[in-house]
């Protein structure tokens, strides 16, 4: 068994929570309109040897006091990174205190006027990646836990390695990723829904262990 790869029971692997809440600060857009699609992006970097090749050159460079080639591979360097645009996850909660915590309407634009509201939702996912974080905060991953999820879901090890690389670029000790790029490789692997189980989540911090589901389209939302 290669490393990082593990297989999950069945009671933990299937045994999940259906019912699905998403909290917003004002409902009056999602009650005319229902769920739309809307995108995000996220950097990543196209030739990830390449890069860390000439961080290390600059690293030398700027050692040796050598500011011209410094400064020119600096220039360089910006054209590794590449945008990666994707459908923005829905995020839902299978508590219902947790979606509340999102349903603030000091979250909303127009406070003032904002009506806050937690909908009960329906959810068709076919590809399913699920994340066993228990204990971490929703907003940073562990790697490990990331990487077993989608090995669970089908992807080899390398290739999720390739793409946690190329998409972590910036985070020096590869401990954790953030749920924006997980969300960004699992569309770029086709995925319709990811599972974070067992995380620490609420609007304000985590707090409450619980399962967020990232919807990564629109149209496999039903409101109930």
């Amino acid at each position: 068994m290669k490393s990082g790869k593990f297989i999950l029971s069945i009671s933990e692997y299937f045994t999940l929570n259906e019912n699905w809440y998403h909290g917003t600060p004002d409902s009056r857009e999602l009650d005319k309109k229902g769920f739309t699609k809307r995108t995000t992006s996220v950097d990543y970097i196209d030739d990830i040897q390449k890069y860390r090749k000439t961080q290390e050159q600059m690293r030398m460079a700027r050692e040796n006091d050598d500011m011209e080639t410094y400064h020119e591979l600096l220039d360089k360097i910006g054209d590794f990174k590449k945008t990666y645009t994707y459908q923005a996850p829905i995020f839902l909660s299978d508590k219902l205190n947790v979606a509340k915590t999102y349903a603030d309407p000091q979250r909303a634009f127009d406070y003032q006027n904002a009506t806050q509201k937690v909908y009960k939702v329906d959810v068709d996912c076919d590809k399913v990646v699920k994340i066993i974080a228990t204990g971490d905060r929703f907003r940073f991953i562990t790697v490990e836990k990331v990487k077993n999820g989608f090995i669970n879901a089908g992807v080899s090890e390398d290739k999720i390695d390739e793409l946690i690389n190329k998409f972590n670029y910036y985070v020096q000790n590869n401990k954790g990723i953030k749920t924006d790029v997980i969300a960004a490789i699992g569309s770029y692997l086709g995925f319709d829904c990811i599972d974070v189980v067992g995380v620490l989540d609420s609007y304000h911090g985590g707090r409450i262990r619980s399962t967020v589901r990232m919807v990564l389209d629109h149209k496999l939302i039903r409101i109930v």
